[in-house]
């Protein structure tokens, strides 16, 4: 076995997504499970439960929203002038909820999630197995 072919940067894809209101595309991109851990984190609170242990909640509706926010490349959602037409100002997340329609923003999220390789069927990940 070689290691060396272990050994290399994790590049995220890109992928541009039309939606039709808008004359520009929106450019995604994948990030790495470090990224991802890191959003988790922050997006996790720890309480006692009654027996006495720490338990850990993730905010699936933040996290959800923070990764999606963090894949976005295209438009570039932290842009003063975007968030202020949106009356959205420090808050990529909320820019971005204000722009989309509900069913834009699930497909966006659809996007971004194969993107990442989250929405891979079993199948799909035996095949590449094989493969």
């Amino acid at each position: 076995m070689n290691i060396k072919s272990f050994m290399m940067e994790v590049v995220g894809d890109t992928k541009e997504v039309k939606l039709d209101r808008f004359e520009e595309p929106f450019v995604i991109e994948a990030i790495s499970e470090t990224e991802n851990d890191r959003l988790k984190k922050v997006h996790t609170t720890k309480r006692r439960s009654k027996a006495g242990n720490t338990v850990k909640d993730l905010d699936t509706d933040k996290y959800g929203d923070a990764l999606l926010a963090r894949c976005v490349k295209t438009p570039d959602l932290q842009d003063a002038e975007l968030q202020g037409y949106y009356k959205t100002e420090g808050s990529a997340t909320d820019t971005l909820k204000a722009m989309l329609l509900a069913g834009e923003y699930a497909n966006l999220t659809k996007e971004v999630l194969e993107l990442n390789g989250f929405n891979e069927s079993e199948d799909e990940l035996k095949e590449e197995v094989k493969d």
